[in-house]
C-alpha cells in the first residue's frame, strides 16, 4: 500500500519473551516451529458469528480508510450487529509508531490492525497478534487467496492475518521519454543497462530510472528478482544470514554498475525532488509495487496517456527466465488483546472484506487496487479492464502475471525494523557514483547478527 515505511520505534521483545513464545508452541520436543498456540477458533465459529444476534463493536486501525470505507459500510449493512469503528492513523510511519506505542503500554490496543507483510513477523513473534490457525480455517480460507499471499500471513506455522492486497512488482514507463530518442522498453536487465547508457548519452539530464535511498525494499526487490536468497527464517528463533554470497554480490554489484554508468540515479523516493523530476521526465521508469498505478493516477494526472506498464526485466534471456518481487501489499490482523467473544466476528469481517465479491468490486472502483483474492486474480473480466490513464492498457494482466512469477524462497526477517534502519545507516552512504554497495553487506549482516542475538534469536551465517 501507499506510503514510505519508517522503522518501528521500539525494539523487539526481550529474550525471555521470545523463549516463552517458543515454549508455548505445539511441539513436544520444544522446537520453535510454531509461535503462540492457536486460538482454537474454527470456521464454524467464524460463520456462526455472522448469524449471531449479539451486538459487537470492532476497533480497526488503518492508514487508508478512504480505500476501505465503502467495503466496511457494505459489510455493516449486511451484518448490522457487527459495528466497525475505524481509526485512520495517518501516514504509514505514524501508523506503526502508534501501534507499537499501545502494544508497549498494553492500553488502547485495537481489535484489528492493518500491517504490511514486511512488518508482520516482528509483531507475530512478540505475541501482539492472534494466531487463529485451525484445520478448517486453513482449508476454507486458504483456498480463497493467492498462494504467495496466504504464505505471507503465516509465521512459523501460525496464521496471523488475512491478505488484503498484494504488491507484485511492475515497471511504470514514461514511454514518451523513450519515444523521443527512438528507444524501446527493454525486456532484460542487460538491455536495461544498454538502453540507459544510450538515453543518458542522448540527454545527460535524463536517467533510465532511480534507486530509492529511503526504503530498503527497492534494492531488495532487485536482489530477489535475481533469485538470490540473503537469509532463511525457520520457526520463531532460527535465522540463517547469507547476505554476502556470490549471487547477492552479483546483483548488488550490478546495481552499483548501473549507478556508475548514470543508468540509475540514487534519489529519495516520494520526495519533492522525486515528484518534480518524474513529472519532468528525468527518469524513464519507476519500478514499484503494482499499487503505484493508483498513486500515479491521483498524483500525476498530467502524465495520462504517457505511461505504460510492463513486467520487470529478466535476469536471463527473456520472460521464461523472469522472476519478480513484491514491494508493499497489506493484510489485516486480529490483535491478541481482542476479547474472546469478539474474535470469531473479527476474523469473519477481515475475511469478508478481503475475499467477498461485493467487497472486491468496491475496491476496484478506487483504482488499481490489487486484491489478494484468487477470485480477483483469476477473473478474466478483471484482466481485460482497460485503464485509460495508461492509454487504455489492460494493466491487470501485467500485474496478474507478475504475481504468478514471484521468486520463491523469500521470507521476511522477524527483526525487519533493524534491517531497514541499518540499511539507511550503513548501505545508503555507498549508494552513489564511485561507491561500493556490496562492501557494506558484511557490516550489515554483522550488525543484524549482533542485534538479533541480543533479542534472543539464534543466528547462523554462511560467511
Amino acid at each position: 500500500m501507499k506510503g514510505i515505511i519508517k522503522p518501528v520505534v521500539a525494539a523487539l521483545a526481550s529474550v525471555a519473551t521470545l523463549m516463552s513464545m517458543a515454549a508455548c508452541g505445539g511441539s513436544s520436543s520444544g522446537s520453535s516451529s510454531t509461535t503462540k498456540e492457536s486460538s482454537g477458533i474454527s470456521m464454524d465459529d467464524v460463520n456462526a458469528s455472522l448469524k449471531s444476534d449479539k451486538d459487537i463493536t470492532l476497533n480497526f486501525w488503518t492508514w487508508r480508510d478512504d480505500i476501505e470505507q465503502a467495503s466496511i459500510d457494505a459489510f455493516q449493512a449486511k451484518y448490522p450487529h457487527i459495528k466497525i469503528k475505524v481509526t485512520q492513523t495517518g501516514a504509514a510511519s505514524d501508523h506503526y509508531t502508534k501501534f507499537q506505542n499501545v502494544v508497549k503500554s498494553g492500553k488502547g490496543i485495537p481489535d484489528l490492525v492493518q500491517l504490511e507483510y514486511d512488518y508482520l513477523p516482528q509483531y507475530a513473534v512478540t505475541g501482539s497478534l492472534l494466531n487463529f490457525s485451525s484445520d478448517t480455517i486453513e482449508s476454507d480460507m486458504g483456498k480463497l487467496y493467492n498462494d504467495a499471499a496466504w504464505e505471507d500471513v503465516h509465521v512459523a506455522n501460525g496464521l496471523y492475518g488475512v491478505p488484503l492486497d498484494q504488491g507484485p512488482e511492475a515497471f511504470f514507463w514514461r514511454h514518451d521519454v523513450l519515444d523521443k530518442y527512438n528507444l524501446k522498453i527493454p525486456t532484460t536487465w542487460k538491455e536495461f543497462e544498454e538502453t540507459g547508457i544510450k538515453l543518458h548519452k542522448a540527454d545527460p539530464s535524463k536517467y533510465m530510472g532511480f534507486i530509492d535511498t529511503t526504503d530498503v525494499r527497492y534494492l531488495a526487490s532487485i536482489i530477489r528478482q535475481s533469485g538470490a536468497i540473503p537469509w532463511k527464517v525457520s520457526g520463531v528463533q532460527n535465522v540463517n544470514l547469507n547476505m554476502t554470497d556470490d549471487q547477492v554480490k552479483e546483483s548488488v554489484d550490478f546495481v552499483q554498475k548501473l549507478i556508475d554508468e548514470d543508468v540509475l540515479e540514487p534519489v529519495a523516493n516520494k520526495s519533492d525532488e522525486y515528484n518534480r523530476g518524474f513529472a519532468k521526465g528525468r527518469w524513464a521508469v519507476q519500478f514499484d509495487g503494482c499499487w503505484k498505478g493508483t498513486s500515479f493516477e491521483q498524483q500525476q494526472p498530467s502524465l495520462k496517456g504517457k505511461m505504460e506498464v510492463t513486467l520487470p526485466p529478466s535476469w536471463g534471456s527473456g520472460t521464461d527466465d523472469l522472476k519478480t518481487a513484491e514491494i508493499g501489499g497489506s493484510l489485516i490482523s486480529v490483535t491478541s488483546a481482542t476479547s474472546k467473544e469478539k474474535r470469531a466476528a473479527a476474523i469473519a469481517f477481515i475475511n469478508w472484506m478481503s475475499s467477498d465479491q461485493d467487497s472486491i468490486d468496491l475496491f476496484q472502483k478506487t483504482g488499481s487496487f490489487f486484491n489478494a483474492a484468487k477470485s480477483f486474480q483469476e477473473d478474466e473480466s478483471m484482466a481485460s479492464v482497460k485503464n485509460e490513464y495508461f492509454g487504455g492498457q489492460e494493466v491487470n494482466k501485467v500485474f496478474f502475471e507478475s504475481a504468478a512469477k514471484l521468486s520463491s524462497g523469500w521470507s521476511v526477517l522477524p527483526f525487519n525494523s533493524q534491517y531497514a534502519t541499518t540499511f539507511k545507516d550503513l548501505v545508503v552512504p555507498e549508494m552513489k557514483k564511485g561507491g561500493d554497495l556490496f562492501s557494506k553487506f558484511a557490516d550489515w549482516q554483522s550488525n543484524l547478527k549482533t542485534y538479533a542475538e541480543g533479542q534472543g534469536f539464534k543466528i547462523t551465517t554462511n560467511s
